[in-house]
Order: C-alpha cells, then structure tokens, then sequence
C-alpha cells in the first residue's frame, strides 16, 4: 500500500480553513450562536442613554446655579420624548414627599435549620417625588420616566439582626412640616428646559446639604457593551479549540484512502486489511509466534503509505533489511510538510485576547461602582496570567518545532553521539514481546503501553440527586527494551527511561477500550511494527545493557541508544507516529509564536496606557 508521495502535497501556503470535524462544526454553531449573543447586547445598548461620567457633571449648591453654559446637546440614545439639550448636574436635595426604597429585613434558614438575617434593598423607580434644595426651591423629580435605565442609589443601611428584629420599612419623605425627618440625598440629576424637567439618575444618601458624598456612575449602557465584548471574546476562544491544526485533516484523507484500499483485504501481520493491522508477536531471542490477538491498530493511526515489511524471524536486530534502504516515510524520503502560515486559528485567538484586554482595561479605566473597579482589576490579573502561560507555552512548543525542522533526522545505520533525531519502525529486542493480562484481556505484541483503569460510581447529596461517572482507580506503565528500524539498521531504546518527569513519551491514540462489570480498561501502546519518532541524545550503551540486551560490535548502531537530553536543555520526545505525524499537530511558527508575542505585547501596552 505504498504510494508516491512529497512533502510539497502538504505545502499549505498562507493560508487555509481546516476542514472541521463533526465535533468541530458543533463548536462553530456554539461561535455564532455566542456572537449572536454579542450582538445582541451591542443593540440592546444602543438603545440605552449614553449617560456621562459624574467628571463630567457640574457640582452646585442649589438649582439656582444654573445657567445656560450647562445645557448642552443629549448623547446617544435618547428618544424623542426628550429635549434637544439638557444639563448633568450633581446637587443636594432633600425629599419632602414620596418614597425611594424599601428596606426589608429578615430571617432565613438553612438546610440544617441554622438561622442568618439579610437585609434586602428594593429602590423605587417612582415618578412624582418631591424634593427641596438649600435654598427652598421646591422641585417634582423622578427616575427614568422611558423606564428603560434602572434607577441607582446608595443609603445609610439600617441593623439588621436579632436585636432589631423582622421588619419592613419604606425611605421616604414626612412631607413639608417634617422636614427634620426627611432624607437628604446627593442627586446625579438630568436638567430638561422648555419646559423645566428633573430627572433622576443616581442618588446617595446624606446627612445634610453640606455633606459632599458623591451619587453612583450610572454605566446601564456601558454594561451591555461590557457584556458583548465578554460574549465576543468567548466566541474568539470557543473558534480557537474548534480550528485543528491544518496538517491534521490531510493526514487524515490520507488515512481513509487506506481504508477503502484495505476493504478486501484479509488482516495479517504488518497488512492493513479491513480490521486493521496485526501486531506481531515475538518471543524470546526472536522467535516470531505469529500475529497478536489483541488489541489490532486501527487505520485512523497507522502509517500513511503501509506498514514497512516485518521479519520473518529475527537473526541480528540491529542489522539493515535485506534491501538496505530507508523506510517510505522517512523524512529523508518524503521531507517535511509546511503548514499554513494563517488559519482561521490566529483570527480566533486575537479575537479572545484582545476582547478580554478591553473588557478588563475598560472596567478598571472608567468611572464605575467598586464592583466594576474590582472586577477590572481581577481580570486584568486573570488576562495577564494567561497571557504569560499562553507566551512560554508558545515559546517552548516553537523551540521543539525548530529543533525537530533543524534538526537532520539521521539514518540509523550512521547516526552520532550526540543530540539526534531519528524515525522507524518499532520491532523487538532480545526480550520479544510479553504476553500481559489486564482487566480479563491478554495483550500481546506490545513494546511500550500506557493503561487506565476506570470504575462505574455514584453518588447521593443532600438534597437526594444521583449522579454516576467513570471514575479513574488504577493506571500502570510499562514496557520492554525494544529497536527502532529504519531500514538501514536498528537503535536499542529503554522505554523506561523515556517515562521520567520532563520527558514526553506519547503512545498515540487509545488503542482499544474494553469494560468488565462496572470497570473499564484504556489502552495505549507503542506494539511491534509500528511507527516511531525519537528527538533526545545518542550515548553509547552501558557494558551491562550490552550484555543484557545483545549487540553487534561491528555494527557502530548497536552500539549506542537514544535516551532524553538532559545537558543541552532541548526538548526530547518519543512518539507515536512519524516525523509528519508530529509535526501535523503544530502550527506555523506565525500561529505557534508570533500570535501569542503580539498579544502579549498589546496587552501590556493596554494596561499601561489605556485611558476611556
């Protein structure tokens, strides 16, 4: 099943729109559906009035300093039912009739009957209010007459507790001959002439006329496009994780080709037929005991242009095939695939970053309640905290592009001590291939192998709902020395030493899942004639591990593995796959780097300087 092939099928240019899955076309509806959202809260906005910030509002004594210098053109969102100029003003009112809130304390219990009291506020969008200035002007106002801007207030808040008891009690006015008794307020208020009309748009209690306490921010309109910008960034982010990587999809067609090609075709050893590929079973100093019953490699993992040809029996394992050449799909072969500089990847996340880099710059920037001061703070904690995980993830994935780009992958006949990076296939050493059980299955073929044990549970809370999941009880690694195989030779490794911390040994896909009662098996696994790509250091290999192990002295191959790289400070992998496998799950060095440098940087430039 091998097919001419070129890495320049798998030049994508600059740019190009991944094919989606179905589970990605799922997160594209959810991203129109999210800006949707976004769009609607932007038009709901829109009809808002755009009310000024309290900066921009004149601060007087009484209504008397008003003049004709205050007037000025409304802002957007106003209807007609208003005037064509009016002015903001900050001052000091007492209210003579009327009510403006309502206080209602109470007692509430828990589910352990434990008691705790809440105090609640309610404020009236009440028309008709009477208020008074300093110097007895006597004036009818009221909250948003259109009632489309909700009205704001701050008050003195009474006890609530046990000494005070369960009450309701309305803020309001005595009337004119009580005037000790009524409230004084600093009023945010809106001056219509031709005719005289007060509205309120935000009032905070005070003691007197000469108490200076400022009213609230009225930011009804600025909120909704607050929210819009949340739902527009989330819609950026939700685009992000449903954009694959590009090579990932062409791999892919590849792979399916191979399915249909494999439809007549009986499953064997090293054969890709219709139930997949066989692993091979090997026992001790190379003895082949014929094809593995399980687990079988599906198609959607295998190798692109067929498994290279397995041996019959193994004689010397690290000597070249009879042919001497390199396997198909070895970089030296085929090259390197390029993926797209730009896709759709890059527009999603500039759109999620920067949405969030406003929110939280506007938040913090504009005149609002401590609420919106503390909200804008966090996140600009949280952006930043991400933008800084976000930039050395990105730093380090395009560290291992490069290298694994730069890096020669060298034929294993003639690979030197030192950092290398090498392709092949998986074949046994002098140890075959155990036969291991788990979870009532023999598994046979496997070289290296990951699995995880699952159990069915359920739980009960308090308030009598069941909820049942899978949940992880048990996970072992494994393995045995075995070679990888390029065709001119093939390189002891020690899986073991490719599972410590700060390495990456990637087994692949779940290779086969099987339940047993209530329990569940995972398995993952690098089995015999599979492909493989190891980035890491070629050392020579320790007397005791020749003798061990086996070797051919007049092979410099047998006399060296690969292992981690621990004094150059590059990255090391071992994986699943070939060179184009791994290098089809990353990105351009544009989407992998630069996008998250830019960001970054933006960000910072945000914080420091944004002003509304």
């Amino acid at each position: 099943m091998v097919n001419e092939f070129a890495s320049s099928e798998l030049d994508q240019g600059f740019f190009t729109f991944p094919r989606p899955s179905l589970k990605q076309m799922v997160g594209y509806v959810l991203v129109i559906s999210l800006l949707f959202s976004a769009y609607g809260w932007y038009a709901a906005g829109l009809e808002i009035p755009d009310i000024p910030q309290l900066s921009e509002a004149n601060t007087i004594d009484s209504l008397d300093d008003l003049n004709n210098s205050m007037y000025g053109p409304l802002q957007a969102g106003y209807g007609p039912e208003y005037a064509d100029k009016a002015a903001f003003v900050i001052v000091p009112l007492r209210m003579n009739q009327g009510s403006i809130a309502t206080f209602d304390c109470s007692v509430q219990y828990d589910s352990e009957g434990d008691e705790s009291w809440a105090l609640d506020i309610e404020i009236h969008g009440t028309h008709g209010l009477e208020f008074e200035d300093a110097n007895g002007n006597k004036i009818t106002a009221s909250f948003d007459r259109t009632e489309i801007l909700d009205p704001v207030g701050d008050f003195f808040n009474p006890e609530c507790g046990d000494s005070s008891g369960v009450y309701i009690r309305d803020l309001e006015g005595q009337g004119v001959d009580q005037k000790e008794d009524n409230p004084f307020f600093a009023t945010f208020m809106m001056v219509e002439s031709e005719p005289m009309r007060y509205q309120l748009l935000s009032v905070q209690e005070v003691y007197n006329f000469q108490h200076s306490l400022s009213p609230g921010e009225v930011t009804q309109r600025e909120d909704m496009g607050r929210w819009s910008l949340l739902f527009f960034g989330m819609s950026g982010l939700v685009f992000m994780y449903s954009t694959s990587p590009p090579l990932v999809h062409e791999l892919k067609k590849i792979r399916k080709s191979n399915r249909k090609k494999a439809k007549d075709i009986d499953s064997s050893i090293g054969v890709l037929g219709f139930d997949g590929r066989y692993l091979q079973h090997v026992g001790a100093d190379g003895t082949v005991i014929g094809p593995a019953k399980y687990p079988i490699r599906s198609y959607k993992d295998d190798w692109l242009f067929g498994c290279p040809p397995l041996p019959a029996s193994y004689t010397n394992f690290f000597a070249a095939d009879p042919e001497g050449q390199l396997i198909h799909e070895h970089p030296h072969r085929i090259g390197e695939p390029k993926a797209a500089t730009i896709t759709p990847y890059s527009f999603g996340a500039l759109v999620f970053a920067l949405s969030f880099i406003w929110l939280a710059s506007d938040l913090r920037a504009r005149d609002g309640s401590d609420f919106h001061t503390l909200l804008g703070w966090g996140l600009t904690a949280f952006v930043t905290f991400v933008n800084l995980i976000w930039f050395r993830s990105a730093y380090k994935q395009m560290k291992m592009s490069e290298t694994i780009k730069d890096l020669p992958t060298s034929p294993i006949r003639s690979v030197a001590v030192g950092q290398a990076e090498i392709v092949g296939q998986a074949r046994p050493a002098r140890h075959g291939t155990p036969e291991i059980k788990v979870g009532g299955k023999s598994l046979q073929g496997l070289l290296a192998w990951s699995w995880r044990e699952y159990e069915y549970q359920c739980s009960t809370d308090d308030e009598g709902n069941t909820s049942c999941s899978w949940v992880q009880v048990n996970a072992k690694q494994g393995g045995t020395p075995f070679i990888v195989h390029d065709g001119t030779g093939g390189i002891l490794i020690h899986p073991e030493k490719w599972t410590k911390k700060g390495t990456r040994f990637d087994y692949g896909n779940t290779v086969a899942t099987w339940k047993r009662g209530d329990h569940k098996w995972e398995l993952e696994t690098i089995g015999t004639g599979d492909p493989v790509y190891v980035l890491g250091d070629c050392v020579p290999r320790s007397h005791e591990d020749l003798e061990q192990n086996g070797s051919d002295e007049t092979l410099a191959n047998a006399l060296v593995t690969m292992v981690p790289s621990v004094d150059t400070g590059e990255a090391s992998t071992l994986h699943y796959g070939t060179e184009v496998d791994v290098l089809a799950t990353r990105r351009s060095s544009f989407e992998t780097l630069i996008v998250p440098l830019l960001v970054f940087t933006f960000g910072i430039v945000m914080f420091l300087q944004y002003k509304p």
